[in-house]
């Protein structure tokens, strides 16, 4: 590792090549694009107002939706033009155009840093987001069972639903609360864990999905991820391999630790597949088997294609289990803030349950539920920044206004969250809003969670919508309903909900906060 003298350097110089070069994009920004609005600094306070706009110091995103809705604008942002739409009509623009226009993959590509974050094919052919598409959506019925099961033993073993004279600490590094029968655990922790089980039940299968490393691990990754990308992303791009080198330990080493769980699995199931046939008895459907039967042949034992695996299954669990626990933990910080809605909501999950059982069917006429579960996310997901593209070739939207090639675009998805032309009392949490709506309207489908439009954008809009909403909507719900069957649940500290905490653009549960639990007389689902 570098030293931290070589550090210091390296960083005064950085910081010097970045405000140089900020200035110099500034003023070639300010001149192309002579017929958008500019929300904020210019010149070099731009990087001031990039680094207002990181902190949450000043939103110019919610400034510029609110003086120039209808309109193209840009924010202050390094090395590159970001351009925000606002309004119904370029907000179709964007979901119209072609991927050779306004990609999807290029703004992944260059949000996350994918050539030194990854390994360039991933996002070249991913191929992995494909059995999120087509076989675990359509196969979620069958594998409903498996979800259901590691629902309960997840919560059975990290909130155990504990009587008044017992108290089992299963959290460690948490200061627990035992008033009576209430139990106070970590809601972000316990929500984390209890996602990134039954999430990786669905794709290694029950052998690994309990297991504690292989867990941490995968959350390991998606923080380091992260971090990585970040600090790349603000450097400018002839410094990136300099950057990428000198943090390239970060990724690799939970990498290599991961390949220790996955390679003796791969090797486990070709070995029945070699003894038993290809579709050997008890072969497990998930994530994993399928990576495996897109390997060629002779590929599938080596270091390089199990290095590939892992790395599509840290990937693809990254996209699936950060939106999920957080949305999990927002919507139990939603539950024990509001608990007039408890009873309608348990009425609800208990009369469906006792007829049908908990099931893919089941949960999908648990209209209620998903309504409070949708206004959790319209509240308190998604972030700022919604539709990312990266532009690709010159396009003109139906205003008449032109981007440029090289920059980026968004959409301001927490500010039409919170837009009264769309919402009444938008800032206000109403748990039976989109019930009602569904009710009014007799459109069944139009205000279910998982449906998008330009004015619920959670999941993106068009057919980059995220795939994997369908399996988030069932983990929701059937952690929600049994939450529900199994426990009574309320805040600490005497009722007040505890605050988010914003990271870049997005809103995450505080981190630091618990929830209390007591078990409930009746059966859980």
């Amino acid at each position: 590792m570098p030293s931290s003298t070589t550090w210091f350097i390296f960083g005064i110089t950085l910081v010097f090549l970045t405000v140089t070069r900020c200035i110099a994009d500034g003023k070639l920004r300010k001149s192309k694009y002579k017929n958008i609005i500019f929300v904020g600094p210019t010149g070099i306070g731009t990087v001031i107002g990039f680094f207002q706009l990181l902190l949450g110091t000043r939103d110019f995103i919610q400034e510029g939706y609110d003086q120039h809705y209808g309109k193209l604008f840009a924010i202050p942002t390094l090395f590159q033009m970001t351009i925000v739409v606002s309004g119904h009509d370029l907000i179709e623009d964007i979901r119209k155009a072609s991927d050779d226009q306004l990609s999807l993959y290029g703004s992944i590509k260059e949000g996350m840093q994918t050539d030194y974050t990854m390994e360039p094919h991933i996002l070249e052919n991913p191929y992995h987001f494909r059995f999120i598409h087509l076989s675990l959506t359509r196969d979620l019925g069958g594998r409903f069972p498996e979800l259901k099961e590691e629902v309960i033993a997840a919560f059975s073993e990290l909130v155990p639903p504990t009587d008044g004279e017992e108290f089992i600490l299963i959290l460690r590094d948490f200061s627990s609360n035992k008033s009576r029968d209430w139990t106070t655990f970590p809601a972000w922790l316990t929500g984390k864990l209890v996602v990134l089980r039954v999430v990786n039940r669905l794709f290694v299968g029950p052998s690994l999905c309990n297991n504690s490393d292989y867990n941490e691990i995968n959350d390991a990754y998606s923080d380091a991820l992260v971090k990585t990308a970040l600090i790349i992303g603000f450097t400018p791009g002839f410094l990136k391999p300099i950057v990428s080198r000198l943090l390239d330990v970060y990724i690799p080493k939970t990498l290599r630790r991961a390949m220790k769980h996955i390679s003796p699995l791969v090797e486990e199931r070709l070995e029945k597949e070699k003894l038993f046939g290809a579709d050997w008895a008890g072969k497990s459907n998930d994530l994993l088997s399928w990576l495996i039967e897109k390997t060629p042949e002779s590929d599938k034992l080596s270091v390089t294609t199990i290095k590939a695996i892992t790395i599509r299954l840290l990937a693809t669990m990254f996209a699936a289990y950060r939106p999920a626990s957080m949305a999990l933990t927002q919507a139990l910080f939603d539950l024990a803030t509001f608990p007039v809605y408890i009873p309608e909501l348990r009425a609800e999950v208990e009369s469906i349950v006792k007829e049908e059982g908990i099931s893919k069917d089941s949960i999908g006429k648990m209209y209620k539920l998903d309504s409070f579960i949708k206004e959790s996310l319209r509240l308190r997901a998604g972030g700022k920044a919604s539709m990312p593209r990266k532009v690709l070739k010159d396009f003109t939207f139906s205003n008449g206004t032109t981007v440029f090639a090289g920059s980026s675009i968004i959409a301001p998805g927490y500010a039409i969250h919170h837009d009264a032309r769309h919402y009444s009392n938008p800032a206000d949490f109403d748990g039976f809003r989109f019930a009602r709506l569904r009710e009014e309207q007799d459109d069944p489908v139009r205000y279910q969670m998982v449906s998008v439009g330009p004015t619920f954008m959670m999941f993106g809009n068009g057919r980059h919508a995220c795939p994997g909403r369908f399996l988030v909507s069932a983990l929701l719900k059937t952690m929600l309903a049994h939450v529900l069957m199994t426990y009574d649940i309320k805040l600490e500290h005497n009722g007040r909900r505890p605050t988010d905490k914003w990271y870049t653009f997005s809103p995450a549960p505080n981190q630091t906060a618990g929830l209390l639990f007591r078990r409930r007389s009746a059966p859980s689902c």
